[in-house]
């Protein structure tokens, strides 16, 4: 399936304030949204930027608000957001 991830974005060299940028890519259920983002970076838009280390829920790293709450994309499966993706 494909999903649609809104991203905010913000460089401060060309930007005078954050805003969102949506991208689409496929993905399975459970797949976790730090995949998701993996795959547009690698494939759909390199400049894309985000921290992650270990991948595995240990080093906190890769938190972010997704759907408006902390979560660790390393952990957070599509399925579990995918009500608020549509």
């Amino acid at each position: 399936m494909e999903i649609t991830l809104k991203i905010q974005r913000f460089n401060p060299e060309t930007d005078d304030k954050p805003g969102y940028q949506s991208y689409r890519v496929a993905a399975a259920p459970e797949d976790r949204i730090l995949d998701a983002l993996m795959k547009i970076q690698r494939f759909i838009d390199p400049s894309l930027s985000f921290r992650k280390s270990c991948a595995h829920g240990v080093c906190g790293s890769d938190g972010m608000r997704i759907n408006g709450k902390d979560r660790l994309a390393c952990k957070t499966l599509v399925k579990d957001v995918l009500s608020y993706l549509f």
